[in-house]
């Protein structure tokens, strides 16, 4: 999840200064959503028209004019828009590079000093603070600090299982931030069993649908922290072998778990993790137990009241 990106404030009201009261709102609203969702957001137009404001009518007269503007496209069902996926990919690159880490301020200092371009060689300057690592024990302590600590009793090769069934990207896996959520969710009683069918699953999914291989495959770390492979877990089997069908995975799931996907739904403007398994909360024909409904109120009215 994104929750701090560039705004270009002059390119902004230049670019929305013609756009009419609820076609400004509603173009607001999906890039913030995109920007959250990192990536193109479902045409869900009774979720998009809560999260606006206003009717699903006026929502959709609002979005023909976007489309009209240029300011968004509709492809396969998903809301797209240029710039977002242009910062959305700017801030892939800069945690792709953070991961690697950078330059120290020292050599940066004396790069910019000889102007070659080049990291200076520590041992012909004898540079005591490019000191080879090992003489430095607070650096080499430093180091270990940074290093993921595996949680005893867990075998540390699962990730590497999961990182190759996990579905490529249009950049490289960005393992340093993805261990990290990993180790979280083991910590937090997560079976890596069951990640790695979910990623499994997952990739199925994106393979079967032409996106894998591009930014439209959630980064492994976002997949990771949303908990995802829950919703990506494989029909149960009978011991006659055969699939038991979506309502055994459905019955499957705590009210906690429930709650977990209602709360995504509601805070994402509709997005709805089940679809494959269920119609939305807002939906006559929903799954979704009767007295988790209750709690969330009236849910023909949620999408606009959340």
């Amino acid at each position: 999840m994104v929750g701090f990106y560039k705004h270009d404030i002059p390119a902004w009201m230049d670019g929305t200064e013609k756009l009419s009261d609820s076609a400004y709102r509603a173009y607001h609203v999906v890039v913030q959503l995109i920007m959250l969702n990192e990536g193109p957001i479902a045409l869900n137009e009774r979720g998009l028209s809560g999260r606006c404001n206003m009717t699903v009518k006026a929502f959709g007269r609002a979005l023909a004019e976007l489309i009209a503007a240029d300011k968004v496209t509709v492809e396969d069902g998903r809301i797209h828009n240029a710039r977002a996926g242009r910062e959305l990919e700017s801030v892939m690159k800069n945690r792709e590079n953070a991961g690697k880490g950078g330059k120290t301020r020292a050599i940066r200092a004396e790069t910019q000093k000889n102007g070659t371009g080049q990291t200076p060689n520590s041992l012909k300057s004898n540079d005591v603070a490019q000191a080879p690592l090992e003489t430095i024990p607070s650096l080499k302590e430093k180091r270990r600090g940074d290093s993921p600590i595996v949680p005893k009793g867990t075998q540390p090769d699962r990730f590497e299982e999961f990182r190759a069934a996990y579905p490529p990207r249009n950049v490289r896996f960005q393992a340093t931030t993805a261990r990290k959520r990993w180790l979280e969710a083991l910590k937090r009683g997560a079976d890596p069993g069951q990640i790695i069918a979910g990623a499994k699953s997952y990739a199925a999914e994106q393979h079967r649908i032409g996106k894998a291989g591009t930014e439209f495959v959630k980064t492994a770390e976002v997949w990771l922290r949303n908990q995802l492979w829950n919703d990506y877990q494989p029909e149960p089997v009978t011991a006659e072998g055969k699939l038991a069908g979506p309502d055994s995975y459905l019955a499957s799931l705590s009210d906690d778990d429930w709650r977990g996907h209602l709360r995504r739904w509601r805070s994402t403007g509709g997005q709805w993790t089940l679809a494959n398994r269920t119609k939305p909360p807002d939906d006559p024909a929903t799954k979704v137990p009767a007295h988790l409904l209750a709690e969330l109120g009236n849910v023909a009215l949620l999408a606009r009241t959340g």
